[in-house]
């Protein structure tokens, strides 16, 4: 599994951020078709997502909740139906002067287990997926300053 973690300041407080992305409006957009969470939100919750892809098949994507400590931490694990492979995603919270300093810490695999590997593939999947993420933390940045 490799670590990819990068980190945004957000002018709100923790209070506000964890509110958010510990909800289950974090995980909506465009392709999410519903959401459906077996209680609150809190350690141990399990989040079932439904996806709709643009032109492939409807796909119910099951997280826990496995980091919660509020206003500072909040962990999800993805369970992956093989060849993929599970995904922790963890948002972590500390105070930056008049903000919130968030980082996003994210463990999975690079590559497919069993799949050929050619040189270079895992650093293009770390930098993609890091890119990614930094566009997520930009939208939770306007999102919650807007």
């Amino acid at each position: 599994m490799a670590l990819i973690e990068t980190s945004i300041t957000i002018n709100a407080s923790p209070e506000k951020i964890f509110a958010y992305v510990s909800s289950l409006d974090a995980l909506k957009n465009e392709y999410v078709t519903a959401i459906e969470a077996d209680g609150p939100i809190k350690l141990g919750t399990k989040i079932n997502t439904t996806i709709k892809a643009a032109m492939g098949p409807v796909n119910v994507i099951t997280s826990e909740v496995i980091a919660y400590e509020e206003n500072k931490i909040f962990g999800t694990k993805t369970i992956a139906k093989p060849p993929a492979s599970d995904v922790i995603s963890t948002y972590i919270l500390e105070a930056a002067g008049s903000g919130t300093k968030v980082t996003l810490q994210t463990e999975a695999m690079l590559t497919v287990p069993g799949m050929p590997s050619m040189p270079g593939m895992e650093d293009m999947m770390r930098n993609q997926m890091k890119a990614g993420y930094d566009a997520a933390l930009a939208a939770l940045k306007k999102k919650l300053e807007g």
